[in-house]
């Protein structure tokens, strides 16, 4: 196909030629692939990029039903077309498919984001447990690995198909960080090793806490012995996944060290050695996380009202030739009342907040989107639109007549300068 925006075009070409073929338009990973795509093509602010929508939409029309999730067929066209999309869009979620079968290829094996749906054997069901930064290796490995605030070093590790490497992923926190990478290698008994590498993120040094988290432990508070990081404080995890970990895995030291084959050769290294049985041999993930299971577990929805802020209402304005956000803040009469320029969204946000400028959780969440997509716009000189917040705008009087009348409400009719 010719003319396809550079970073949508390997993943295109990929999805067209597996749509040519039966067991393709068939197929989980063809379907995942569209969906992936979908997602990743919606969400961006390219013109070009959003422009392929219509395409998507005529491949997902020629699927038919699905008659299996994955075949593990050594060229995979779904499998590898998400990984392009993976390479190109931060929207893409990769699943692992066929990682059982040996004629798989590397790459359907290479990248997870998310426990895997589809078949293949595995240590436990739906592994790993928990959400995270990672990517999924061997299902038989033995080693994890973490690369630190290094985003790079996973699929760089991955993609050299080591077969010792069950894991690899980024850990740029001393707490929730540590907290995942815990609750994730104490429910795979077959991982025994853990490689920590790459550059610590400044300010929490996550690596220096892993360390002491296996020589030290944690006090009654759950705060990691001896360690130099910020606020080491495990609070979703127990005493007894805590000695579950020290038990279980031994880590190797290689923080700083970003060689890709001085961390392959120690993966290597870890994996020809013996190391001391487990007092238990298979534990379920039901059995750890006890802190993140008791949370509520809530589907996100579209507000069904939306009110407007009485401290008023934004106008977002990125500015390319002076490099500047602009954020006109207006009384709800419409009177301009004050402008707030920087080049950073977080800064910009920051001082409306402490001016006081907005009063309402709903309304800091839709600023705060809107002037993250305005500092983007202007690194990417993209063009910026700012949108409508969600839901429905009624008027106290509405209210009033809504209460007693229990007619529904109107929704928002005014333009996207307005309150919402």
């Amino acid at each position: 196909m010719e003319n396809l925006p550079p970073r949508a075009a390997s993943a295109i070409n990929e999805i067209a030629h597996g749509m040519d073929l039966k067991k393709c338009r068939k197929c989980g990973c063809m379907k995942d692939a569209l969906k992936q795509a979908e997602r990743a093509f919606e969400f961006s602010d390219d013109p070009a990029i959003r422009s392929l929508l219509p395409l998507i939409s005529d491949y997902q029309a020629r699927m038919v039903p699905l008659a299996y999730d994955c075949i593990g067929c050594k060229k995979c066209w779904g499998a590898d077309a998400t990984i392009e999309l993976a390479n190109h869009f931060d929207e893409v979620e990769v699943d692992q498919c066929g990682s059982g079968d040996e004629r798989a290829s590397d790459h359907s094996k290479s990248m997870v984001a998310y426990p895997s749906t589809c078949g293949g054997p595995s240590t436990t069901p739906s592994w790993p447990p928990h959400p995270g930064d990672y990517l999924l290796g061997e299902p038989d490995g033995t080693v994890a690995i973490c690369t630190l605030s290094n985003r790079d070093l996973p699929v760089r590790l991955i993609a050299a198909a080591e077969p010792a490497i069950a894991i690899a992923g980024r850990c740029d926190t001393e707490n929730i960080g540590i907290e995942k990478i815990v609750l994730n290698l104490v429910t795979n008994s077959r991982i025994r090793w853990l490689v920590i590498c790459g550059e610590e993120a400044k300010g929490h040094r996550a690596g220096d806490a892993l360390l002491r988290l296996k020589q030290q432990g944690v006090d009654a508070d759950m705060r990691v012995l001896e360690t130099a990081s910020w606020r080491p404080i495990l609070k979703n995890l127990t005493l007894l996944e805590v000695a579950r970990f020290r038990e279980q895995i031994e880590e190797i030291n290689l923080i700083g060290i970003t060689d890709l084959k001085v961390i392959l050769a120690a993966a290597q290294e870890c994996a020809s050695k013996s190391v001391p049985a487990l007092s238990t041999t298979s534990l379920q993930p039901t059995h750890f996380g006890e802190a993140l299971a008791s949370a509520e577990h809530i589907r996100a929805n579209a507000p069904k009202r939306l009110q407007l802020d009485r401290a008023g209402f934004f106008i977002v304005l990125p500015q390319p030739q002076r490099g500047l956000i602009v954020c006109e803040h207006y009384e709800n009469n419409g009177r301009l009342a004050h402008i707030i320029e920087g080049q950073r969204a977080a800064l910009i946000a920051a001082t409306v907040v402490e001016r006081g400028l907005v009063t309402q959780l709903d309304h800091a969440a839709y600023l705060g989107r809107e002037l993250a997509k305005a500092e983007a716009a202007l690194r990417t000189s993209v063009t910026y639109e700012q949108d409508a917040a969600q839901g429905q705008l009624v008027s106290s009087h509405q209210r009033r007549e809504t209460r007693e009348t229990n007619e529904p409400d109107r929704e928002c009719d005014r333009s996207t300068t307005c309150a919402c």
